[in-house]
């Protein structure tokens, strides 16, 4: 389980109109595209999360309640335990002014580049959707559907705030988004087991081959003259079971130079030296 730190406190952000939306990383965006539920096409399509600045803002605090707008939700990540099978998420309206929130659960995968996500029955919310008056707090529950999974299944929980309708304004307003990661891994699962390696192309690359998830924040490349290699991180820190991960070198290596990676993980710091690439 991953430490508890303080309180966060995000800065308000303006308020705008949807378009239709698109979710994050267990921290807030701005309001955007959200997958659809129109028909059972667009139901089972895996639907690509739009990488930015905002994925990554609560990623060193994972312990503490995050702000989308005027609400407050805690806690920010949900790690079930192996025979667990519900959870509590509690969101709390900081301000003078009742609003309303949406809460829905997505199966989520990851490719080598981007975020997907997919509509799930899975994992079950409720109530989905409620008012909240001024002050007041809300404990909304997940409950987890049994199914035969070898590896750990991962989950976004996205909560949108919405705010009432401006008078004479059409369509629905969300003030901002937030995105949860929910893990619930399997009786048993070993942890994540990471295999390192470097391309010739310029690309520094990961490979979960374990049965739980990782993640990894603070990647710090050094090459063998002690220059440190600024990498171009992927939006969020988690590495799924079973996903593989790259980071873009911010400029080429020297053909056969050797490479030194530190970072932290969830079991603490650790230090890889990397092979030369293969020319």
């Amino acid at each position: 389980m991953e430490p508890r730190l303080p309180r966060a406190r995000l800065p308000r952000q303006r308020r705008g109109r949807t378009r239709g939306g698109d979710g994050s990383d267990g921290r807030p965006e701005p309001a955007g595209p959200r997958p659809s539920t129109r028909s059972t096409t667009m139901v089972r399509k895996l639907i690509p999360i739009l990488a930015g600045a905002a994925l990554a803002m609560l990623a060193a605090l994972p312990g503490g309640p995050a702000r989308a707008a005027s609400i407050e939700v805690a806690p920010v990540v949900i790690a079930l335990a192996p025979d667990q099978r519900s959870a509590v998420v509690t969101l709390t309206n900081r301000s003078g002014e009742p609003t309303a929130a949406q809460l829905r659960a997505f199966a989520w995968r990851q490719s080598a580049t981007q975020e997907e996500l997919a509509p799930t029955e899975e994992l079950l919310v409720s109530p989905p959707v409620f008012r909240l008056a001024p002050g007041a707090s809300q404990v909304v529950r997940l409950v987890l559907r049994p199914a035969a999974a070898a590896a750990e299944r991962s989950f976004r929980l996205l909560v949108d705030e919405l705010p009432p309708p401006i008078p004479g304004a059409t369509g629905v307003r969300m003030a901002l988004r937030l995105s949860l990661p929910v893990f619930a891994p399997p009786p048993a699962a070993p942890p994540a087991a990471l295999a390192w390696r470097l391309s010739p192309e310029g690309r520094l690359s990961v490979t979960n081959t374990g049965q739980r998830h990782e993640r990894l924040t603070e990647l710090r490349l050094t090459a063998a003259d002690g220059s440190v290699i600024p990498l171009q991180a992927p939006a969020t820190p988690y590495v799924l079971a079973g996903a593989e991960r790259h980071w873009v070198l911010a400029r080429a290596q020297r053909p056969g130079q050797a490479m030194r990676l530190a970072g932290r993980a969830t079991g603490g710091s650790f230090e890889v030296t990397l092979g030369p690439a293969p020319r």
